[in-house]
């Protein structure tokens, strides 16, 4: 009896200390992954809290230099502009792609897409806005002719997020176990059925978990928007046009921290934590969303 107790306790012992090395080294790894953040919020903050007020939010810039008075509803209201014409655009293409690569992935010309979706990922922005330049904006030869303007600016982020969201979606589909399909199918259920109440149900928390990363690739471009929109320190009243530009946080930021002016240089770093917030509550809104479709699938099953 003996000879047995002492390695039950050498071994329980080992599992002991192995499992507060590993507790050990995950509270360092989660540390060292949210300290970026917070040392992010925490210079926004400190940096910017002189400018931060109600009026802020809510003011539109003006002064001279422009944006010395003033706050920047301009750039909130831009950049909800530009996310909700990204997102009308690049949502069903990419989640219906990711859907096909899903199921007809054995194909060719599903091979032939996912290489291609895959070469998008990798194209540098400044080259989306050059085309976006050429396709939508530029006055000249070929395009629509928008001029700089939201829409043109808001359908080239769109195609930025087009490649994340159909990988993202396409790898959530790959993580359904695959025995929830095949009984489905052997049940009875159509394909469509299977998708619409059991695929997309299932990978509906992956789902948006691509767009939210593409929503935030494109929350803080700036490349494309040189090109295609710039800035502009008003309320747009159309999107199309020489009047059709819109303001935008990232652009705002980076027009601010460039001027000589430290008034500025607060209210860009003001202006970066409210939009570090924005993309906290982007999140928080896409995961609630996923968490109610899946409760929602959950009672229809």
């Amino acid at each position: 009896m003996a000879e047995n107790v002492l390695p039950e306790k050498g071994l329980s012992l080992y599992r002991k200390v192995r499992n507060a090395l590993l507790g050990a080294l995950t509270a360092v790894a989660f540390v060292l992954a949210v300290t970026p953040l917070l040392a992010i919020i925490y210079v926004a903050y400190d940096r910017g809290k002189a400018a931060l007020s109600l009026s802020f939010l809510t003011t539109l810039p003006g002064g001279f230099p422009v944006g010395i008075e003033g706050g920047i509803a301009n750039g909130i209201v831009g950049s909800l502009i530009l996310i909700v014409i990204a997102s009308l655009l690049s949502v069903p293409v990419g989640v219906w792609a990711g859907l096909y690569l899903w199921d007809q992935s054995h194909t060719p010309l599903a091979k032939a897409t996912r290489l291609l979706s895959d070469l998008l990922l990798g194209v540098p922005s400044v080259i989306w806005g050059v085309v976006g330049f050429y396709v939508f904006s530029t006055n000249t030869g070929y395009g629509f002719h928008w001029g700089f303007s939201g829409l043109a600016a808001g359908l080239t982020l769109g195609f930025i997020m087009i490649p994340i969201v159909t990988r993202v979606t396409e790898q959530a589909l790959r993580d359904v176990p695959r025995s929830y399909i095949e009984g489905a199918l052997a049940l009875g259920a159509s394909r469509f059925q299977v998708v619409r109440g059991l695929a997309i149900p299932a990978a509906i928390t992956g789902i948006g978990t691509g767009i939210l990363l593409g929503v935030l690739n494109v929350l803080g471009q700036t490349a494309p928007l040189i090109f295609t929109n710039y800035y502009n320190t008003g309320i747009p009243k159309n999107l199309v046009g020489s009047n059709g530009s819109v303001g935008d946080l990232a652009m705002q930021i980076f027009i601010y921290i460039h001027e000589p002016s430290k008034g500025l240089h607060v209210k860009a770093m003001a202006a970066a934590l409210v939009l570090t917030l924005i993309v906290l509550l982007l999140d928080m809104g896409i995961r609630l969303l996923a968490w109610g479709s899946r409760k929602y699938a959950q009672r229809m099953g």
